[in-house]
């Protein structure tokens, strides 16, 4: 199977060499990842300046984004179009709701945005030891053929989380929950520069059997997320009053 593999880490992130090295044993591998960080770049393309890039042992490093390295992964620097587009690992969680700031998630859904099939993976915690990243690699290789034969299209991404903190216990397939922060700006470095902050607060607002809850207990989680971000209940809600 040929597998462009990508992340917002950079091409030269633990998590990425962990995946590449778990998969080209199986796989034709192909990497297109930023030249640099690009964490919380969510689905940002950049039109407003020319994308660089320079060949690499394995695959390219790019300028832009995660989003910009799928799309110029696939539309220009590939010789032949992926079966798979794979994002990450990343060094830190996606879950819950910092989904919609993900780079790693977001290169999934730019696949599937250009219909091909996405996955993003990353670890549940910042920095941890490379021991995790191999797991998590072998996990993602070992459920591959099997995620993939899911009649679910390429509007549907997974994302997947393993765990860190916690023993690895298993797999749930789950829905995503909720992140709180109290967020808050604190001076930079610089004069007349901020730096944002978060802290997480605990809530009542998950119910157990979310990604949220789940890793916690030493689940690695895995959630469908939709490209269609449609609220098809109050569309219909909306389309009724229009009827009165």
């Amino acid at each position: 199977m040929r597998i462009l593999l990508t992340n917002d880490d950079g091409i030269d992130a633990i998590g990425l060499n962990a995946l590449y090295n778990a998969l080209k044993t199986e796989h034709d591998c192909t990497v297109v990842a930023p030249d640099g960080e690009r964490s919380a770049s969510s689905h940002s393309l950049t039109i407003h300046r020319d994308l660089s890039f320079r060949k690499t042992e394995t695959g390219y490093a790019v300028s832009g984004s995660p989003a910009d390295c799928v799309k110029l992964g696939i539309l220009h620097l590939l010789p032949e179009p992926p079966d798979l587009v794979i994002s990450g690992i990343n060094n830190g969680s996606n879950l819950g709701s910092d989904i919609m700031y993900s780079g790693t998630v977001s290169a999934a859904l730019e696949a599937a945005y250009l219909d091909f099939r996405g996955i993003a993976v990353s670890l549940s915690s910042h920095n941890a030891p490379r021991e995790f990243y191999d797991k998590a690699a072998e996990l993602v290789l070992q459920n591959l053929e099997k995620w993939i034969s899911l009649p679910i299209g390429s509007q549907t991404v997974l994302n997947v989380n393993y765990p860190v903190k916690a023993p690895y216990i298993g797999m749930r397939y789950t829905k995503a929950g909720i992140n709180l922060y109290n967020d808050r700006f604190v001076d930079g470095e610089i004069a007349g520069t901020v730096r944002l902050k978060g802290i997480a607060v605990a809530h009542d607002k998950n119910d157990e059997d979310c990604d949220v809850e789940l890793i916690k207990k030493g689940y690695a989680t895995v959630t469908p997320l939709k490209l269609d971000r449609n609220d098809y209940e109050c569309l219909s809600a909306l389309q009724r009053l229009e009827k009165c």
